[in-house]
């Protein structure tokens, strides 16, 4: 029996991609989403679930391929995971404007890039 049979295989392929994306995100967990060291600065919730959303976008927007289906399963994650980051960047700078440690985290991130998806 398979799984979710109203998809169609195009469908499938996109929610496999992502379901991918996710899967690596985790295996990334310890560096990524570790709980701060008492010697080192707190990373805000809302901040650290930009920088794991942006960084998921920034690394779909890096990358292209000739292959119809497989530059569907980009523009789906491009979709996903990049639509609404410059404004979240925009609100979590003044939000946190105050806090160097979260400025300088936030700094390393390019503003204005769903104009250029």
């Amino acid at each position: 029996m398979t799984a979710f049979p109203e998809m169609t295989n195009r469908k499938r392929e996109i929610a496999k991609g992502l379901v991918l994306l996710v899967l690596a995100g985790l295996s990334c967990g310890p560096a990524l989403g570790a709980a701060p060291s008492s010697t080192g600065p707190s990373v805000p919730d809302d901040v650290r679930a930009f920088i794991d959303r942006r960084d998921g976008c920034d690394h779909f927007r890096g990358e292209d391929s000739p292959d119809a289906e497989r530059r569907a399963q980009i523009d789906a994650a491009l979709r996903e995971l990049c639509t609404g980051t410059d404004a979240e960047l925009t609100r979590l700078k003044r939000a946190y404007a105050s806090n160097p440690d979260v400025q300088s985290l936030l700094d390393d991130y390019e503003i204005n890039i769903e104009t250029g998806n």
